[in-house]
């Protein structure tokens, strides 16, 4: 019998279906509407917040990207930090202490003006911070860090991972310069899902 080959998105959906598998909450059904990732989401999705959505989509981000050997040494736990006034409605706290493979997740919320935000492993850039996310990217310059957020234009005007909302679901943007340039890498599988890879 010849063997079934799996286009990009099949391959991801099983990739995050086995990492459902070790779910126990309502991350697993997260997980599970991401395995689609946009064909059937709202489906999948029923009963889950745009906001809880994105946060998984941020824990599977953590999953697949690669830091520099010394940024992560191998048990030591993953920095995701917070800026912005309760960034996707909290939902991103209900990752701490979840594990990232080998690692623990801690979230520690930021304030955008102290700008001590290198030691973080991703950092989320609330939406109430568009007036600030420019300054945040500049103050990081080349850092080994993944940046995030909803906020509409953060992935075409520099920052790693943009999350949107269209359509009725969420999709997401990359800026590949700027994960080139932070030391990062990406999985091609996950690029070729993107919505749009700028710098690609």
């Amino acid at each position: 019998m010849d063997k079934i080959r799996l286009g990009p998105r099949a391959r991801f959906a099983r990739i995050l279906t086995s990492i459902a598998a070790e779910q126990g909450r309502w991350l697993t059904r997260a997980i599970l509407a991401l395995s689609l990732l946009g064909v059937c989401q709202p489906q999948w999705a029923d009963g889950l917040s745009e906001k809880q959505i994105k946060a998984a989509y941020l824990y599977n981000f953590a999953k697949f990207v690669e830091w520099p050997a010394d940024m992560l040494s191998p048990n030591a736990e993953i920095l995701l930090c917070i800026v912005g006034n309760n960034a996707l409605d909290g939902a991103l706290d209900g990752l701490n202490g979840r594990n990232v493979g080998e690692h623990p997740l801690r979230v520690e919320q930021k304030n955008y003006a102290d700008l001590s935000v290198a030691g973080c492993h991703l950092l989320y850039i609330g939406d109430s911070e568009q007036a600030h996310f420019l300054v945040i990217l500049t103050a990081l310059g080349n850092a080994p860090t993944l940046t995030l957020s909803d906020i509409d234009d953060f992935a075409e005007k520099g920052g790693g991972i943009g999350l949107l909302f269209r359509d009725n679901k969420v999709v997401f943007e990359v800026n590949l310069e700027s994960i080139r340039k932070a030391g990062l890498h990406l999985p091609s599988q996950l690029l070729n899902i993107a919505s749009y890879v700028y710098g690609r």
